[in-house]
């Protein structure tokens, strides 16, 4: 074979190697997008605020604001407690009641107190925004009664405006851009691996 059919033939097999990784690149790029539109589904988060407080006044002012700050993780703590979701349970409609258990309220709520307040943000996702905004109300409502119950020094708890179903942030998942670059990746590696390995057992030949 002279250098002429030599280089003819390197060429011939630079271009089925490019030809097997683009389709497997391709293929599984589809496979990935298609993945994403089977499990895509979409989370609604709705949030409420709690503010616990006392009058904070006289020489003890900014040692009372300090207490109550300090207690925070405290509060957030009894928002997701059982006790908390029991009250709230009870505060939604009927045919909420039937869909979801304590339990599922429970694992449902997130409470995180605000660095430096006596602030506590209250969240809960939900696959429904109405719903999300109902039972983050029924829990802070609950959450309001359950606190000063648990801790006496929690003289004052007051909630911010009610949750609505205008008011919920959604997220939808997976995201189909990345599984499709996902999928894509993987194809370029497996077909960078087959081209190499027909093309080694070829040679072997």
């Amino acid at each position: 074979m002279n250098n002429h059919e030599q280089t003819k033939l390197s060429k011939n097999i630079i271009w089925k190697n490019i030809i097997v990784i683009a389709c497997f690149t391709i293929i599984f790029g589809i496979l990935g997008i298609l993945y994403a539109r089977h499990k895509r589904h979409t989370t609604y988060e709705a949030e409420r605020t709690i503010m616990t407080s006392t009058s904070y006044q006289g020489a003890n002012a900014n040692e009372e604001v300090q207490a109550d700050i300090s207690l925070g993780k405290t509060y957030a703590k009894i928002t997701e407690s059982k006790n908390v979701a029991k009250r709230a349970h009870r505060e939604l409609p009927k045919n909420m009641r039937k869909e979801y258990t304590v339990k599922d309220i429970s694992s449902m709520v997130n409470a995180d107190p605000v660095a430096q307040t006596t602030l506590i943000k209250v969240s809960v996702k939900s696959s429904s925004a109405k719903r999300a905004a109902k039972i983050v109300n029924a829990v802070t409502d609950a959450a309001a009664k359950e606190i000063p119950r648990r801790v006496p020094s929690a003289k004052q708890v007051s909630l911010f405006s009610k949750a609505s179903k205008s008011d919920t942030t959604s997220k939808t998942s997976p995201s189909t851009k990345k599984m499709a670059l996902l999928g894509a990746a993987v194809g370029l590696l497996l077909g960078m691996v087959v081209s190499f390995s027909i093309t080694t057992w070829k040679h072997l030949i």
